[in-house]
């Protein structure tokens, strides 16, 4: 009996596990650059750097850094909450339309330059595990 039900439960897609990450290549969007990103990452030029998607995943990523300052004081607001809060990043939660959302603000430094990304403003992460492997993932970016 338990063994018809691990096949069973063998057969059934998983839930909620964390996607394979991969190397993605950013330079087809204009940036000599790579970072790890959810297997099927999609990789799109944008004006101000690349934008990385794919589901629950969405970063843009800037050969500049942000003001981290910034985003630390819109925790301090209404509707948000200050998730993560490290030197080089910020994870918020905003409350809005039925659910929480995510977003992950962080800077780095790539071949000896400051770059930054973060989660698209009309991204739609609402996962806060996913918030922290966009963190992750902004940490691998590296020069090619």
């Amino acid at each position: 009996m338990k063994r018809m039900i691990l096949m069973a439960l063998a057969s059934v897609p998983a839930i909620g596990c964390a996607p394979n990450m991969v190397e993605v290549d950013l330079s087809e969007a204009g940036l000599e650059a790579t970072m790890q990103a959810p297997e099927g990452a999609t990789v799109e030029r944008k004006p101000l750097g690349a934008m990385v998607e794919a589901e629950n995943f969405e970063l843009v990523i800037w050969n500049r850094s942000r003001d981290l300052e910034e985003e630390r004081a819109r925790g301090a607001e209404d509707r948000y909450t200050l998730v993560v809060d490290e030197p080089d990043a910020v994870l918020l939660q905003h409350e809005a339309m039925g659910g929480p959302f995510y977003y992950a603000t962080v800077n780095v430094e790539v071949g000896g330059a400051p770059w930054s990304c973060a989660t698209d403003p009309l991204g739609n992460v609402d996962d806060e595990a996913a918030g922290r492997r966009m963190i992750d993932a902004c940490r691998s970016l590296q020069a090619k």
